[in-house]
């Protein structure tokens, strides 16, 4: 469902959730929208978890929108950042994320960096930098950076390409939190651990032996992360930014 744009004082709060079919990007923008918040949703590909996504919002009071794009695509990055010019957005969550192939470091080609790179980091820095000055303008906004416990580590020999794109999109997170103090547009990053997605069930891996690494010796659930992104991204957020809060089980 479309809603009118930019200047309506009347509008709830709206937020725009990056990789919004993903575990965790469904877990955010369901504890959104029940807390009354209008959402616009990023997706790239159209599978179960869309169709699941879209009929669990239509049960709620909310208005939302689909909004597709591939990251890895110049031209489709440009086309939705127009449309989000057109939109007034009060929060972002930037969730969307992937690791595009599994290759020790040694055999990564430029390609390989470079899709990773463009999800993870190119793309929420291009159209986070737009919607921020737009915030700025009104005085208000909260930006939400999901990075990974692999930013910290930098993720094992085969995923170096992942961790070192989570600590590009974290620099992104202090560069805009200083520029936003001022003008009330807060911006913070979540670095969560192993959380129990699909994601950790894309590339092979022991998850026993993995899940036996973190202290409190379990997964964390996309919950987890959404309460937490709720609140760093909402209003009830007005004294946190510039910071990095890790959801990891004690890594």
């Amino acid at each position: 469902m479309v809603w009118d744009t930019m200047n309506d004082p009347g509008l709830k709060r709206t937020v725009f959730i990056t990789g919004a079919t993903s575990g965790i990007g469904s877990a955010v923008a369901l504890k959104f929208a029940a807390e009354g918040w209008n959402i616009i949703l990023h997706f790239n590909s159209s599978g179960p978890q869309f169709g699941e996504l879209k009929r669990k919002l239509s049960g709620l009071n909310t208005q939302f929108q689909f909004l597709k794009a591939d990251f890895s695509s110049r031209s489709q990055l440009r086309t939705l950042s127009a449309k989000l010019d057109t939109l007034r957005i009060d929060s972002v969550v930037n969730n969307a994320g992937t690791c595009m192939v599994s290759k020790h470091f040694s055999e990564l080609t430029l390609k390989d960096m470079n899709d990773t790179f463009m999800v993870n980091s190119f793309a929420p820095m291009l159209l986070t930098s737009r919607i921020f000055m737009l915030m700025k303008e009104r005085r208000f906004g909260r930006i939400v950076n999901i990075s990974s416990i692999a930013a910290k580590y930098g993720g094992s020999s085969f995923s170096m390409h992942y961790g070192c794109s989570k600590r590009a999109l974290e620099g992104l997170t202090r560069t805009l939190a200083r520029e936003g103090a001022e003008c009330n547009v807060l911006v913070n990053t979540i670095r969560p651990g192993v959380i129990d997605t699909a994601f950790h069930r894309k590339f092979p891996k022991d998850l026993t032996k993995r899940i036996a690494m973190i202290p409190l010796r379990k997964m964390g659930v996309p919950g987890d992360i959404a309460d937490i992104a709720y609140y760093l991204g909402s209003d009830k957020n007005s004294f946190i930014t510039n910071e990095t809060i890790a959801i990891s089980g004690g890594e």
